[in-house]
């Protein structure tokens, strides 16, 4: 078992990066041990150079070179197979190695767990599955060290999914699912056990809902026949439980018995997830206490087994030579202000800086630059009983918002002011032309039964952005014109306009020539209608058997935008990944602008590439012009073009 990695300057064991990953300590000393170990064995004839070395008797170091001046460490207990591990530490090393070249040491520091990815870390997704009230959100509490919620039993809100969290105990990343029962939704089960590697079935003890457990069994069986399956007898202190014994006859499974409520009970379910997951792929634990095992990662945190997009994470030291502008034209209507002192004047990020000579004066140019405006959140709002009810929202970026709150704030302002909309042909509301929420701006446009807010950076392009909102309208009207009279409140059944949505403001750009992958484990989708599951699990099914975005549409028969949008909105919630390929000879053409964070993480010189991108150049001619690292600008260019900010053209 890996517990630390070190990457050490070779010459003096001055220590650049280090990782503990279990409550194991790899002292100074024992650096100092390794390197002593480690000049022995370059000086002694006949053993191999990566041969382990032992220091202190109780830790086996496996080690690398990193561009012939550093070494990656790998300290381990010594219960691995020699080969495996000296294969990561060879890998490892490689890719710290790859990594470098572009870029700051300081990288480096910041993104080793992402550049190691699965060399450290092991996969593990739980599914907790179980009836509504036996207790799996409690149980998950338990899990997480916190209170058992208060006022009794809960419905759960979501219907397929009801959470997932991602634990991290040492080196498994352990993602845990709660799954509701209800028979409804089922149907998407397939889709969400993919890639399970262990599902536990919850039950309340009691004989009624053993026998309703049965049937999701059955079920389950049928949906994942090769998953390793246990049951969880919960509420065992109530005086009408079955015992687990009984239990485990009824249902043919490994039963365990628990109290979700009692916290002394925590570390005990802690050990059997560990056990079951360590049993599952083939590896030890440590013989350690839980409390020196366990670190909580809230919220479904992923770390990336792909190396290449470790690759596009921001960093701040990207290393990039500072390449000048071409001097600017004076009729241009920028501004011209004297540097003081030869220091950097600070500019907004948002502003393209020149730097020249005039006589013995040097000057800074400043060209401004309007700020793009930035979507963040969708929404489509409907009245259920006089209250406001979000049918659906989709999030552009990181941040998270009370979708709820911002509803209920535009109802109340809607209510109190008017958003003014006779028909859906009718011209747009100028009644609540924006509302400031959290630093943001929210756009809001209503027609007779709906209501659609965006929520976006500024309002530098607030007329095409209405014009948008209202369009969508028109056609939502007319799309849902004849259920009012029959509508039972039920909002899932307007998620099938998400793909209208998705078109005319699209999540991401997807071009036909991308590269697909499947991924086995994203997050939760936050969407209950059977017929949108349905195309979801059509879609990413059939990803298997095709390669790029243009394939998947020529073999699946639902209509391209359709796939389109199921796959922004997979992509989104980490089911699938995109990929582009970008060599040397690879001919770029701009075809957006490139936003502030990017600019932030690779510097001014990124501006710069994109401008030069004309379609003309092949993209190691470019990257001449600019005197930068090819490889690095590969790496960026890939962003860039999944982004949309580049187009390949050749």
């Amino acid at each position: 078992m890996i517990h630390n990695v070190l990457l050490i300057e070779k010459q003096n064991g001055n220590v650049v990066v280090r990782t503990r990953f279990w409550k194991i300590d790899f002292k100074e000393e024992d650096v100092k041990d390794f390197l002593r170990g480690y000049l022995d064995l370059q000086n002694t004839a006949g053993l191999a150079p990566d041969t382990p070395v032992f220091v202190a008797e109780k830790h086996k170091v496996f080690h690398a070179e990193v561009d012939g001046e550093m070494l990656l460490m790998f300290v381990t207990d010594g219960r691995d197979e020699d080969r495996v591990i000296q294969y990561k530490v060879r890998e490892g090393a490689s890719r710290v190695s790859t990594a470098l070249r572009g870029n700051s040491i300081g990288y480096i520091r910041d993104n080793l767990d992402d550049i190691l990815g699965e060399l450290i870390f092991t996969r593990f997704k739980v599914s907790f599955v179980g009836s509504g009230g036996v207790g799996k959100s409690t149980l998950l509490r338990l899990l997480f060290g916190k209170e058992p919620a208060p006022g009794g039993y809960v419905p759960t809100i979501n219907v397929a999914v009801d959470s997932s969290e991602t634990i991290q105990f040492g080196t498994f990343l352990v993602t845990v699912w709660d799954f509701a029962g209800q028979a409804v939704f089922q149907d998407l089960w397939a889709f969400y056990f993919s890639g399970t590697d262990v599902i536990f079935l919850i039950t309340d003890s009691s004989f009624r809902n053993v026998m309703q457990t049965k049937s999701l069994l059955r079920t389950i069986r049928k949906e994942a026949p090769a998953v390793p399956l246990f049951i969880i007898a919960n509420k065992q202190d109530l005086p009408e439980s079955m015992k687990a014994e009984k239990i485990k006859r009824l249902l043919g499974a490994p039963t365990f018995q628990m109290i979700a409520t009692d916290k002394s009970r925590r570390e005990e379910f802690i050990r059997l997830m560990l056990d079951v997951a360590a049993k599952t792929v083939g590896v030890q634990l440590p013989d350690l206490p839980i409390s020196e095992m366990i670190t909580v990662r809230r919220g479904t945190e992923e770390l990336e087994a792909s190396f290449d997009k470790a690759h596009l994470t921001k960093s701040q030291e990207a290393g990039f030579e500072t390449v000048p502008y071409e001097e600017i034209p004076e009729d241009t209507g920028v501004e011209i202000r004297p540097k003081q002192g030869g220091g950097t004047t600070g500019v907004a990020s948002t502003e393209n800086l020149v730097q020249k000579e005039a006589s013995s004066q040097q000057v800074q140019v400043i060209r401004k630059t309007p700020e793009l405006s930035k979507i963040l959140h969708l929404m489509l709002i409907v009245h259920k009983d006089g209250l406001p009810e979000v049918a659906y929202h989709l999030s552009y970026g990181e941040d998270t918002i009370d979708k709820n709150s911002v509803a209920s704030l535009i109802s109340a302002l809607d209510s109190f002011g008017g958003i003014d909309a006779e028909s859906p042909e009718g011209p747009a509301t100028d009644a609540l032309e924006t509302i400031e929420h959290e630093g943001n701006l929210v756009m809001v446009e209503k027609t007779n039964h709906f209501v659609l807010a965006l929520i976006v950076t500024n309002d530098s392009e607030e007329e095409s952005q209405r014009r948008t909102l209202n369009s969508l309208l028109v056609d939502l009207e007319q799309r849902y014109q004849n259920i009012w009279e029959n509508w039972d409140g039920e909002v899932s059944i307007f998620e099938s306009s998400i793909w209208d949505v998705r078109e005319k403001v699209p999540l991401r750009p997807v071009s036909f020539d991308y590269l697909l992958r499947a991924r086995e484990a994203g997050r939760p989708l936050p969407f209950n209608s059977r017929e949108f599951g349905k195309v979801v699990v059509e879609v990413q099914s059939a990803i298997e058997n095709n390669d790029t975005v243009g394939g998947l549409v020529r073999s699946l028969d639902i209509p391209r935008e359709t796939i389109l949008g199921c796959l922004q909105i997979l992509n989104r919630f980490g089911w699938v990944d995109f990929n582009v390929e970008i060599g040397p000879e690879s001919h770029l053409r701009k075809s957006g602008v490139v936003d502030e964070d990017t600019q932030k993480a690779y510097g001014d010189v990124v501006v710069r590439f994109v401008d030069l991108c004309d379609g003309s150049l092949p993209l190691q001619d470019v990257v001449k012009k600019l005197n930068v690292s090819l490889p690095a600008m590969r790496f960026v260019a890939t962003k860039l073009v999944l982004d949309g900010v580049l187009e390949v053209v050749v």
